[in-house]
Order: structure tokens, then sequence, then C-alpha cells
């Protein structure tokens, strides 16, 4: 049976699946096949045990969606490479929509590398890996989903 995740606690690790038959089922953590945590309205394939309960639960890729992360990912990479620390900015702070918080300080960091192009050679060295450094860590930022840890990277 398809359906979608109605919500997931993470403190009792239990969750409610809107079944496509109109149905809720209620599953706990050690039904879900995945590596990541259920996501909220993520599209689900699961069986039912003899309690109207969802178990062996898999989630359902979505293509449209993967491509879509994969161009708003290329976009980041484009954004910081010619944009600098305000694509850095601009990457975290709308395109993977992390809070403000923490995108202040990878912003503050990477602008300080910009700084060191004013140095010859050496700054610019520097600033070439940092920038290369943050278009990677802003695309992986983008096609992956929301962290809920504070990264500073």
């Amino acid at each position: 049976m398809t359906g979608k995740i109605l919500g997931f606690d993470t403190t009792s690790n239990t969750g409610t699946i809107s079944g496509d038959d109109g149905k809720r089922y209620n599953f706990s953590k050690e039904s879900w096949k995945e590596k990541h945590a259920p996501q909220k309205d993520a599209k689900v394939d699961f069986d039912m045990d003899d309690n109207s309960k969802a178990i062996d639960i898999y989630q359902i890729k979505d293509v449209a969606a993967a491509n879509n992360d994969m161009v708003m990912g290329l976009l980041s990479l484009g954004i910081t490479f010619f944009f600098g620390f305000i694509g850095t900015f601009v990457s975290r702070l709308i395109l993977s929509k992390q809070p403000i918080e923490q995108t202040i300080m990878p912003t503050l960091i990477h602008f300080i590398a910009t700084i060191a192009v004013l140095v010859p050679v050496l700054g610019w060295f520097i600033y070439l890996i940092a920038t290369v450094y943050y278009m990677v860590q802003n695309y992986k930022l983008v096609i992956s989903e929301p962290a809920l840890e504070n990264k500073y990277a």
C-alpha cells in the first residue's frame, strides 16, 4: 500500500501514515527501512501487520524532486563561484533554507578568505581553496534533506 507520512515524533520514535485508502496507520522507527529519519509529507510504500500497523516502510523516491534538487545544487555551485561569500549566503539561506543563525558563520569565514585575496599569491591560493570548499559544501546542503543539526562547515 502507498501513502504519505503525516508526522513523526523523534522523542517517542512513532509516527502516522495516511494511506491512499483514506485510513491512518501508526508506525514505529523499527518499521522504517531507510537510512534517514522519516520526514513529514514523504511518500511511502508499506505493508500492514495483523493490527493494522504499518510495517516494512520504504520511501518512494520522487524523480522530479531529485532532478529539481540537482538543478538547485548546480545553481548553488554557480552562485558561489561567481559571487563568492555572497553566493555562500544566498545558497545557504535561500536555496538550502538554513536558518540565519547557521548561515552567518560560514558566510563570515568565506568573507575572511575573500579578504585574503589582497595578499599576492598566497592569498589567491587561500581564496581559491576556500571558494572551492564552499562551492562543494553549499552544493551538498542544497541537494540533501534539510539538516537539523548545527553546522558551520
